[in-house]
């Protein structure tokens, strides 16, 4: 008796349900799947930079461009980018085909990428110490896209049950010359990379090491876990065999009235090229954004500061994000950079600067 009052019920509103949409599989087989994917944006931005005794006028222009497309068991990837560039009226412009790789995926726990290719190694948003074969992020566009290197990279890929979830090993080999992969070593070099990963409970670990036949030899280990759901930590360290070490540590954290805070701690034991950003030894880099403050809708306010502690200069950006239009962003946002003049922020050129950015993305 019961099993007819629970059927019943069931049988009439399926019924009622098929008289307003009727479902057939063969509507399935008529839908094809698109053997591609792209994702695109157009993005014009201004500066108006205030130097000593005089105004500088920036003006860039860039196009993206990320596309897929699908054969079986390959997928080619490119990631295109097209930079214009007028300070002062002087022009500039680049072309840059980021990343170009083909990917078989021969399983689910066999893959390989072959081409033009950025790893992506590390944990930090704003600096990566186990980057060894990444070109470095640029601190005030850490999301950039970057280019990659030409390379050859086998991917191991196994799921389990239990405290460790997953584990992978990526096994990369490139080559270095004066005509392929000139920008990450200047001699001629065979290097070997490994990367093994585990998920161990609701930890990701990485343990890197590369092998180069003429330079030095490099390592590091890298964490992430959310202690809970709303703030995550992050941590890693990276060496060589040239007495050289860096470490980074972070924390993400939503507060519940929509406050992302991001914070990282950066080290260095030995000072680099003043052309490399975060050159000297310690900074600690901090992110404060609003989610619609004052319930004002599709408003975003954010701060940025990054402070080299050891000669105490600083830079600050205070800006909004306008999102009402659909697939346009408005950003606009006012910096400095305060220090002696001696200092790595005080002594740069540029005092003040203001910076439109409107991108569109397709």
């Amino acid at each position: 008796m019961l099993r007819k009052v629970v059927v019943y019920p069931f049988v009439f509103v399926s019924s009622v349900v098929a008289s307003d949409y009727e479902f057939s599989f063969d509507e399935l087989e008529e839908i094809e799947t698109k053997s591609y994917e792209y994702s695109s944006y157009i993005k014009t931005e201004h500066k108006h930079q205030i130097l000593n005794k005089t105004f500088q006028e920036t003006y860039l222009g860039e196009f993206y461009l990320n596309y897929k497309y699908f054969q079986d068991k390959y997928t080619f990837y490119g990631d295109f980018l097209a930079n214009y560039e007028n300070i002062d009226k002087s022009e500039d412009s680049n072309y840059n085909l980021n990343q170009a790789y083909i990917n078989y995926k021969y399983n689910d726990n066999h893959q390989l990428n072959i081409g033009k290719k950025t790893p992506k190694w590390g944990k930090g948003y704003f600096v990566n110490p186990i980057a060894f074969i990444d070109k470095r992020k640029d601190p005030n566009n850490p999301e950039a896209s970057r280019q990659g290197y030409t390379l050859l990279n086998y991917k191991y890929n196994k799921v389990y049950k239990g405290d460790i979830k997953n584990s992978s090993i990526d096994i990369i080999y490139l080559r270095t010359t004066k005509e392929l992969n000139d920008e990450l070593y200047d001699e001629n070099s065979n290097i070997l990379a490994l990367k093994s990963y585990i998920l161990y409970k609701d930890i990701d670990i990485d343990l890197v090491y590369v092998y180069s036949d003429e330079v030095q030899n490099s390592y590091g280990v890298d964490f992430s876990t959310n202690i809970e759901t709303n703030f995550e930590i992050h941590g890693e360290y990276g060496a060589n065999d040239d007495h050289y070490h860096s470490y980074l540590f972070g924390l993400k954290y939503l507060t519940s009235s929509e406050l992302t805070i991001l914070s990282e701690y950066y080290y260095q034991n030995k000072q680099q090229t003043k052309k490399t950003p975060f050159y000297d030894n310690r900074y600690f880099i901090n992110n404060f954004t609003k989610k619609e403050p004052c319930e004002i809708l599709y408003f975003n306010i954010y701060y940025k500061n990054i402070l080299n502690i050891d000669d105490n200069s600083h830079q600050n950006n205070l800006g909004f994000v306008y999102s009402k239009i659909k697939n346009l962003e408005i950003d606009l946002s006012y910096g400095d950079y305060i220090g002696n003049s001696s200092s790595e922020y005080g002594q740069k050129l540029v005092d003040k600067f203001t910076y439109l950015k409107l991108k569109y993305s397709f």
